[in-house]
């Protein structure tokens, strides 16, 4: 993992596959249980879910963050409108609101990051700092999507 720049694109483009793998799996087999929607504390989640997974996979990784904010606006239209959770319009909105979402959080996550003391003793760090970043984005769950 030489060149680990795009890593942490590529990881969301899984991560958030799998989850709409399973919410179709879950709308075509069981039709009655409810489908969370992809609200901003739900996007947190997998966005922080992503970080947290790129910083035990490829610690140390540079960011760019143009490139953070267009492909994750892409991953986050795209998949969902493959999928057929949303229409047209909606994925474009979800393109605008998501891909500056995951690059705030990014963005904060990462100077989290840069400020935790490396060791032994703080190997949970980044867990707990991913809980409370979570935690404060919950005040926006009817505000934005």
């Amino acid at each position: 993992m030489k060149n680990k720049i795009y890593v942490l694109n590529t990881l969301l483009a899984a991560v958030l596959g799998i989850v709409l793998l399973i919410a179709v799996l879950v709308r075509t087999f069981a039709p009655a249980v409810m489908i969370p929607a992809l609200n901003v504390p739900n996007v947190v989640f997998i966005s922080l879910l992503v970080l947290l997974i790129d910083h035990y996979v490829a610690p140390g990784a540079k960011r760019r963050y143009i490139s953070i904010l267009l492909l994750s606006a892409v991953t986050f239209s795209l998949l969902p409108l493959s999928a057929g959770f949303v229409s047209v319009m909606e994925a474009l909105k979800l393109a605008l609101v998501c891909g500056i979402l995951f690059t705030l959080v990014t963005w904060l996550f990462s100077s989290i990051q840069e400020r935790l003391s490396s060791g032994p003793v703080a190997k949970a760090a980044p867990i707990l700092s991913a809980v409370g970043l979570y935690l404060a984005f919950q005040c926006f769950t009817g505000l934005i999507l």
